[in-house]
């Protein structure tokens, strides 16, 4: 990409204002019904779940921010992709800090016992998938061309 200005995906909102958004929407909500989840007292299977999910969500976030690092890529996505990284989690899934983020939202609110955070998780997916994930496909299809096209044929978007 000759400009370097348009050299990122453009973007309409940082990935982790989504799922900031969701948590808040989710504890301003938490005050409405449905209340389907056990209380958040105690150590219980709920909460476990929850920490386990969580710390998923933390391995493949951070993870994935350290290989971009060792790659010599950029993590902020207004800013340019300046190599494909295909090692640890990227080589189960094409967006492993979107998937890190979805699952944290999914855990804090098992460990929190936030239902509509439960009921906001597949719209957190949704919203990062069309409005993030499609547009840095089509960018990265854009400047590696075969090179991203052979990791597309080879790994899933999400999982």
């Amino acid at each position: 990409m000759a400009d370097r200005d348009q050299d990122n995906p453009g973007l309409p909102v940082l990935p982790p204002v989504l799922p900031a958004t969701a948590l808040v929407a989710a504890i301003v909500l938490d005050w409405l019904p449905p209340h389907f989840l056990a209380p958040a007292v105690g150590f219980n299977l709920q909460v476990i779940a929850g920490v386990i999910i969580t710390a998923a969500g933390l391995w493949f976030a951070v993870s994935a921010a350290r290989l971009f690092g060792k790659a010599g890529t950029n993590v902020v996505p207004t800013q340019p992709t300046l190599t494909i990284v295909t090692d640890g989690p990227y080589r189960f899934t094409r967006n492993p800090m979107y998937l890190g983020m979805v699952l944290g939202l999914l855990g804090i609110s098992l460990i929190f016992s936030l239902e509509w955070g439960v009921i906001l998780t597949p719209v957190l997916w949704l919203a990062l998938d069309r409005l993030i994930v499609v547009r840095e496909e089509a960018y990265l299809k854009r400047k590696f061309g075969a090179t991203y096209e052979a990791l597309l044929s080879r790994t899933r978007r999400w999982v």
